[in-house]
């Protein structure tokens, strides 16, 4: 995608670095109530958990390519949300990223079984998205966040429209994009734009469970 786009006051850039704590910490206040994510940590430690969550995976996503973007309002250059598409042939990481970046304090402070379980359930729900998918060649949209005094504005829409306009210009390396939601709300959403409703059901991970949408838009 291009590193800047403005449309209707708003404007989509690659994440810089410096803004990685400012967007870990919008995907924390977003995801806080998730009950995927939220089956990772014990309730007191939710929020520092995701937030470490968060950061360290915004940095192994970027440190090589840029996948994760950012929407500012374009008027006062406040980020007021953020997406990551993620390529069919991107790195997976390791435990070895991992221990690059504090795991032993992280460790320390949430147990070796939260690591585990962390790291895992990335692998799950892509392997779930895959299999109802077919293929495990799609690009992957992921942590689309929207501010909450931003929502009903259009910024969603204008973000995810964007970033299909953009894939639809270029030569791809797959013809599909897929993305998991745990909210109905956003399967009306992504269905409005253009995206198919694959399959739905319960997802038991962890001791946690809940309700999974898996979604595929197919580019002509």
């Amino acid at each position: 995608m291009n590193t800047s786009l403005i449309i209707n006051n708003f404007s989509i850039e690659k994440m810089q670095m410096s803004d990685l704590d400012k967007v870990a910490g919008m995907q924390t206040d977003a995801f806080e109530t998730n009950p995927a994510y939220a089956s990772i940590f014990k309730k007191s430690h939710l929020r520092e958990g995701l937030d470490w969550l968060f950061r360290t995976s915004l940095y192994l996503l970027n440190c090589h390519e840029v996948l994760t973007r950012v929407i500012k309002d374009s008027q006062t250059g406040d980020i007021i949300g953020t997406f990551t598409l993620v390529p069919p042939d991107s790195k997976k990481n390791g435990l070895r990223d991992y221990l690059q970046l504090g795991i032993p304090a992280f460790i320390f402070k949430f147990g070796f079984s939260t690591l585990l379980k962390m790291m895992r359930l990335g692998d799950y729900n892509k392997k779930v998205l895959t299999d109802s998918i077919g293929t495990d060649s799609y690009y992957y949209l992921s942590m689309v966040v929207v501010k909450d005094e931003y929502r009903g504005r259009g910024v969603g829409s204008f973000a995810i429209g964007r970033c299909l306009d953009e894939l639809q210009q270029i030569v791809r390396k797959s013809d599909l994009l897929g993305l998991t939601t745990q909210l109905p709300e956003n399967v009306s959403f992504y269905s409005r734009l253009g995206f198919e409703l694959v399959d739905e059901g319960e997802i038991r991970f962890g001791g946690a469970e809940y309700y999974n949408y898996n979604m595929k838009y197919v580019f002509s």
